[in-house]
């Protein structure tokens, strides 16, 4: 009897010590996803590669992925992400598959995209499986295939990616025609999220169908109660842009002459077949003021931003641009990454 208790307090105490070391695992990576956190990511890359050969399990698989967060290169990064999602737990696979799918639409490969979450498990997190349902909803839009873009978007029904699909669900209304769809999703996306964004969208909108006066209306709200928000400057030039418009109207219905049709592309004598090189625009702005706020702004995600003037048929334009690449294929992939970034597309244009 007392060898039997002697086994069992024995147990009990390897127990207690495999607990012991298990917790401290888990707080050793935790204290390295704080520095992650913190932005302090030299000492968490150097906390991480002396911890991680001591991790295991599942703690391991979650080591690997920051690890891979934490690299500055792409390759050795896929690299990670391959190992895991091959032989992870199903939670930190499906994390892997995600991350090298955010890769591969950043750098334009969006069937690759797709191959890699055609699968996407009902268990685990929530979160990584609707940010995963996301990322292929883009995946299929980019590739043209709007049937399967929609169905991915309407299986969003919770969490920060609710909003990003329905704004989706909203671009593919307006590349079809479809504007008094597009209108009241981003009626509801303004009203109930307060955001800039979808009110600058939704003032596009009426633009389009015309209805001056309710987009003046919008553009006036984000001006100010967003203004410090990067669509401020932008609504600022609308503002500024349908004033003038009306205004050039009354004169030349006054001095009887037709209405003056106003520049809408900045960018119309930059499409010559000579060019060799290629920038991002972010925008094109009459006021250079608006120009330099919305660049200041913009630049909070996006380093070497510059407000470049320019003047196109007796009128002069900030454009706010970044970049020279060699090729189209190379300013795509940066166009990408930096609407994942910020949110914001940018037109890639011939450099003069």
């Amino acid at each position: 009897m007392k060898i039997l208790s002697r086994r069992a307090s024995n147990g009990f105490i390897a127990f207690i010590v495999l607990s012991v070391a298990a917790g401290s695992v888990s707080a050793n990576l935790r204290t390295i996803q704080n520095l992650f956190n913190r932005k302090e990511y030299k000492r968490a890359v150097i906390q991480l590669e002396k911890e991680i050969d001591g991790f295991h399990g599942r703690t391991l698989s979650e080591a690997k992925l920051l690890h891979a967060r934490l690299q500055t290169d792409v390759e050795p990064a896929v690299k990670i992400y391959r190992e895991i999602a091959s032989s992870g737990e199903e939670r930190e696979a499906l994390r892997a598959r995600l991350e090298l799918a955010k890769i591969y639409y950043s750098t334009g490969n969006y069937r690759e995209a797709t191959d890699l979450l055609a699968y996407i498990p009902d268990s685990g997190r929530s979160s990584d499986r609707i940010e995963a349902i996301y990322f292929r909803g883009l995946s299929w839009k980019e590739l043209g295939n709007t049937s399967r873009a929609i169905t991915d978007f309407n299986l969003i029904d919770r969490g920060d990616y609710l909003y990003w699909g329905y704004m989706s669900l909203a671009e593919i209304d307006i590349k079809y025609g479809r504007i008094a769809e597009a209108v009241e999703r981003y009626e509801m996306l303004a009203s109930s999220h307060s955001n800039p964004l979808a009110g600058f969208k939704l003032g596009e909108c009426y633009e389009t169908l015309g209805d001056t006066e309710k987009a003046l209306n919008v553009y006036r709200n984000i001006a100010r109660l967003f203004p410090e928000s990067l669509e401020a400057p932008k609504a600022r030039e609308k503002i500024h842009m349908i004033s003038a418009s009306r205004q050039d109207r009354r004169y030349n219905t006054k001095s009887g002459g037709g209405d003056r049709k106003d520049i809408q592309n900045t960018g119309a004598d930059e499409n010559r077949s000579d060019i060799q090189y290629y920038t991002l625009q972010f925008g094109a702005f009459t006021i250079e003021e608006n120009a330099t706020v919305f660049a200041e702004q913009l630049g909070a995600f996006i380093d070497g931003l510059k407000v470049e003037s320019i003047e196109t048929r007796g009128r002069i334009w900030h454009r706010v641009r970044v970049g020279r690449y060699s090729t189209r294929e190379e300013a795509e992939a940066d166009a990408m990454r930096f609407m994942e970034l910020s949110g914001y597309s940018s037109k890639i244009l011939p450099v003069e």
